[in-house]
């Protein structure tokens, strides 16, 4: 029951995102083709300035749906109604303390743009998307009983269709008006209606929630979540600088215009994670069923052939990436400034390759609620990652300030957050572990050099390019992996797993047939 609802959030989440991948690539594609450079860079830049702004969050939403799994596997919906009262009323203060802050920040805008008269009514604009993010925290608290009872199909299914008409609202006043003011009221308009309508869906699948009567957690459940909170802060922050000070970085020591090229190839990192995304966020809520309801060894088996699969996806996806971003870019836009060196690229791509291969060790410590062993790691990462971009931005530009990203994850969470997974979740010596993770790491440099030389042999242009590339990437490292693991335990595990979900489907439906 567990791994189907997973597969149907997968599912429907990866469907959902194709339809609304395509009609973001589009609103992309006509906003650079309808405004100026400045004004890409400067959607770049406010984005990231916000997501700075969104630590005042502090991890609430985690910490949050990680204590709900407990009381909704078990159907107490007491508990699960006080959690989301709790949830509301931080929400409400957390809304109010980010336009605040937001807005005080507004004189020192020139600080981050060198070019600030580059993009007229810079200081709107950015009020705009702070207006934009304040209210993405009003009705938003009701959708955690949905993720906690692996439900997320839910609110993928409501929001795609926000998102939608949200592009198609965008497009036409690009292509009408070039009006950016506009182009972001429609933004904040689709927001409030998102929050709105996946709310009241909340309440029809969940009528308690619309109970009037307060009720409040015990102290010392109170003192848990702060407690959890406080740890996962820094985790935010931690997330929150790798994430977002790329862009203010090259804003403040390259230039604006830079920033818009480089949200370019973010822009198709963001499409990526979001389709892989799709699978993390349906397994995060089965993995939180499966700890509080299973034992460790079931739950370390589980983590085995998941942690084999993201090493297989973002292997492939990587591979891709470093290959085709180049390539795609070029055809898509036509303008070879749009693209850029090899190295960046690079650097781009093995980013995202940390990132994601971590995401499964994550995902555990986050359901088991170890949040509080590394508390103190995110902020070592995040000093590091600030003074080593800027030392190395100063001798290879852009791909300094994405090696130091690289390097300051390494040199932390990469190997923290499987010891504290192991030490305090499973209860096992991690170096099992490590002698696998060592072979995925080899074998994905490998996949990457390889792909890499044979798609140095072909001289052609434009979307040629594009698809003999793209064929050499999806069927290189995929039948070679497939080939070379195929005897592992966690290949077996995983087809296993995922035949015996598509045939208790099959059954399923074969059933309500007759």
């Amino acid at each position: 029951m567990r791994a189907e609802k997973m597969l149907k959030n997968t599912a429907v989440g990866v469907i959902s995102q194709c339809i609304f991948s395509l009609t973001e690539l589009i609103t992309y594609k006509v906003f650079v083709s309808t405004m100026s450079d400045q004004y890409l860079g400067a959607r770049g830049l406010f984005s990231s300035i916000l997501e700075f702004l969104s630590l005042a969050e502090l991890g609430i939403s985690t910490v949050l749906v990680y204590s709900m799994y407990k009381p909704a596997a078990e159907k107490d919906e007491r508990k699960l109604l006080a959690l989301t009262q709790f949830y509301r009323n931080a929400y409400y203060i957390i809304g109010a303390m980010v336009f605040s802050i937001g807005v005080c920040l507004i004189p020192f805008l020139d600080f981050f743009i060198q070019d600030m008269d580059s993009v007229p009514y810079a200081r709107t604009i950015y009020f705009l998307y702070l207006l934009n993010a304040s209210l993405s925290y009003l009705w938003v608290y009701k959708q955690s009983v949905l993720n906690a009872d692996q439900k997320y199909y839910i609110i993928n299914f409501y929001c795609v269709i926000v998102n939608v008409i949200q592009c198609i609202g965008q497009i036409i006043i690009l292509v009408l008006t070039q009006n950016f003011f506009v182009y972001l009221i429609i933004q904040m308009i689709c927001t409030l209606i998102k929050n709105i309508v996946v709310s009241r869906v909340a309440e029809k699948i969940y009528p308690f929630l619309k109970s009037k009567e307060k009720v409040q957690l015990s102290k010392e459940e109170r003192r848990g979540i702060y407690k959890n909170v406080f740890a996962m802060f820094h985790h935010r922050i931690g997330g929150t600088v790798l994430n977002s000070t790329d862009n203010l970085l090259i804003t403040k020591f390259i230039g604006l215009t830079f920033c818009g090229f480089y949200n370019t190839f973010k822009m198709i990192i963001r499409v990526m994670n979001s389709f892989l995304n799709q699978f993390f966020t349906a397994m995060m809520a089965s993995v939180g069923n499966l700890t509080a309801s299973e034992s460790k060894e079931t739950s370390y088996h589980t983590f085995k052939y998941l942690h084999f699969l993201s090493f297989w996806v973002y292997t492939f996806c990587t591979i891709g990436f470093i290959e085709l971003a180049n390539p795609v870019v070029l055809a898509v836009f036509g303008k070879e400034k749009y693209t850029f060196g090899f190295p960046t690229i690079l650097m781009i791509g093995l980013n995202f390759y940390v990132v994601g291969i971590r995401k499964v060790p994550i995902t555990f410590k986050e359901a088991m609620g170890l949040l509080w062993p590394d508390r103190y790691k995110p902020l070592i990462e995040a000093v590091l990652n600030v003074v080593i971009s800027i030392v190395f931005v100063k001798y290879i530009g852009i791909a300094g300030i994405l090696l130091g990203t690289i390097v300051s994850m390494v040199a932390t969470s990469l190997w923290v957050e499987p010891h504290v997974l192991f030490k305090h979740g499973f209860q096992m010596s991690s170096g099992e572990f490590w002698r696998r993770n060592i072979i995925y790491f080899i074998f994905s440099g490998a996949m990457i050099a390889l792909v890499h030389y044979i798609d140095s042999l072909f001289v052609l242009t434009g979307w040629f390019d594009v698809l003999a590339k793209l064929g050499v990437c999806v069927v290189v490292p995929n039948v070679i992996i497939a080939v070379c693991f195929c005897f592992t335990t966690e290949f077996k595990s995983l087809f296993s797993v995922i035949f015996s979900m598509l045939a208790n489907r099959f059954k399923n439906k074969k059933e309500a047939a007759a």
